[in-house]
């Protein structure tokens, strides 16, 4: 049995017998057949040509690859079957496929996240005051902006009342507005 090639973008015009004269001239061929359409009988712009030894299949891929037929450059490949694969993957014994097995992707920690408790909650007698200027000043960044929940680790309703008082601590004046 020979090597099946596969040649694509071929002339619309273009008949068995031309594209068989054109793979003779490098070796025999075995068959030659043009994709057709049902109804109309034209051609689809593809072709198989099955040659009858490697070494011919090997030299009219080199030789007829990208050679301009009634100005359209026909591509000559190996032919790989209606899957589009090589081959590989399958049960020699049945020509199925087989489903290769991969280990599952392990999550890796790329940055360890220190979960943040909310001193508030950890304290329940620790209350939250616009005096208290050292313990607001831990959700207050350079710049005199508020950190965000995110980054404090306090709950949403914490994270209100110490807004609250920072806001209030820096209308009197015990915090400064921002910092250079």
């Amino acid at each position: 049995m020979g090597k099946k090639l596969f040649i694509s973008n071929l002339d619309f015009n273009i008949d068995t017998d031309t594209l068989r004269e054109m793979f003779e001239a490098i070796g025999p061929c075995e068959s030659v057949v043009i994709a057709t359409e049902r109804e109309t009988k034209r051609s689809r712009g593809f072709a198989f040509v099955e040659m009858q030894n490697e070494e011919d299949a090997a030299r009219a891929i080199e030789e007829l690859n990208e050679k301009v037929v009634n100005g359209r450059p026909m591509k000559v490949a190996e032919d790989r079957g209606k899957t589009g694969s090589t081959g590989q993957g399958k049960n020699k014994i049945s020509g199925k496929r087989v489903r290769e097995h991969l280990p599952p992707i392990q999550r890796m920690q790329l940055f360890r996240r220190h979960k943040k408790i909310d001193p508030f909650l950890a304290e329940p007698d620790k209350t939250i005051n616009y005096t208290d200027v050292a313990m607001l000043s831990r959700f207050v960044s350079e710049s005199g902006k508020i950190l965000s929940r995110k980054v404090t680790g306090l709950s949403a309703y914490n994270q209100r009342k110490v807004a609250k008082a920072i806001k209030r601590a820096q209308q009197v004046g015990l915090m400064p507005l921002t910092v250079k």
